[in-house]
């Protein structure tokens, strides 16, 4: 983020409009590289929380689906499995949290440099309003793409944010059917 607030800075500072345009393909290029050096980790990591969520949600719901002559109500489940549970969700969600943080950080790069080409438009450059040189550039930076961009698609916080209401939505339908579900609920 700050290299693309040092290139605003510079810009209007400079106000040299071919010196702007070689700057934003190197920013461009710093980003695009940046982002494939990262992405397969990042896939990894996001992959992996992923993959231990679904087998630590199908081994819950096996454990509260027991028999009903092991456990008779909500509360006579087994200590160790609550325990087991609550170690489980302190240590699995702040990773998820991070996991999250570090998609919308992500996002963020790509929101920030959407806004260029506005904050580049409202400069007055060399002293006239209507500047086509300007305008090329503004063109240029719209059309480049820049931001953060996954295995070729660009991550916008849109994106981020569809994926975090998707995944608030399963945790609330996973625990809302574990308690629903609950031996001796059923009886």
């Amino acid at each position: 983020e700050l290299a693309i607030d040092r290139y605003c800075a510079r810009l209007f500072d400079h106000q040299d409009v071919s010196k702007g345009i070689l700057e934003w393909n190197l920013l461009q290029a710093l980003l695009r590289r940046s982002s494939s050096t990262v992405e397969n980790a990042f896939l990894s990591v996001c992959t992996g929380l992923l993959g231990m969520l679904v087998v630590t949600a199908i081994g819950l719901v096996a454990s509260v689906r027991a028999p009903a002559d092991e456990a008779t109500s909500a509360d006579d489940l087994n200590p160790s499995e609550m325990l087991c549970f609550s170690l489980w969700a302190g240590w699995v969600f702040p990773l998820f949290a991070l996991a999250f943080y570090l998609l919308f950080a992500a996002a963020s790069l790509t929101e920030k440099c959407s806004r260029v080409p506005a904050l580049v438009n409202s400069g007055i450059f060399a002293g006239r309003m209507v500047d086509f040189e300007k305008q090329y550039m503004v063109q240029y930076i719209m059309q480049s793409s820049a931001g953060f961009y996954i295995k070729g698609v660009r991550l916008t916080a849109g994106w981020v944010l569809k994926l975090s209401y998707l995944f608030g939505v399963l945790l609330f339908t996973f625990l809302t059917q574990t308690v629903l579900t609950a031996p001796g609920e059923a009886e």
